[in-house]
């Protein structure tokens, strides 16, 4: 079992009002507990899309910042796990690695074992470019692909890749 609270970080979301919607995240996290199940806290990149633009440690929404707070606030919780750029579109895996590569050091310094999703390119759909080229950490790193069975049959020989 699983939650997945979905921090939006344009769309009305992060980059709006930090303390009012990491504070909503947060109580998903604290009920997924009190369930005792996990909770997977999405940094969702939807727009623009390329999570590297939220590298700049001078903006408030900074991702570095997001997950450093974070991952030390639930470092000894077992039942957290990060995904680290949900849905990244308008960006290649080659742009897109080094932005996960940062992120799961930031977390890594903090948490060594807590298991770490990547989103792959084309809103989630490439996953066959991170296996070629994976993180440079991957211990406990997971690489995400949506798959829409009605819509995304062509995507199939991604997985086989």
């Amino acid at each position: 079992n699983l939650l997945r609270p979905a921090m939006y970080v344009g769309e009305n979301g992060y980059e709006a009002d930090q303390e009012f919607n990491i504070g909503k995240v947060k109580q998903i996290v604290d009920i997924a507990e009190d369930l005792g199940v996990y909770v997977l806290i999405d940094y969702h990149v939807l727009t623009p899309g390329n999570p590297n633009v939220y590298l700049d440690e001078t903006k408030p929404e900074n991702a570095i910042k997001f997950f450093k707070e974070l991952a030390e606030l639930y470092k000894d919780k077992e039942h957290v796990l990060f995904e680290t750029a949900n849905e990244p579109n308008g960006v290649s895996w080659n742009d897109l690695k080094p932005y996960h590569d940062r992120i799961i050091s930031e977390i890594r310094a903090i948490d060594s074992d807590v298991i770490i999703i990547c989103g792959t390119p084309t809103f989630s759909q490439e996953i066959d470019k991170a296996f070629q080229l994976p993180v440079a950490q991957p211990f406990n790193v997971m690489y995400t692909f949506h798959f829409y069975a009605g819509t995304h049959i062509g995507l199939l020989p991604n997985v086989r890749n």
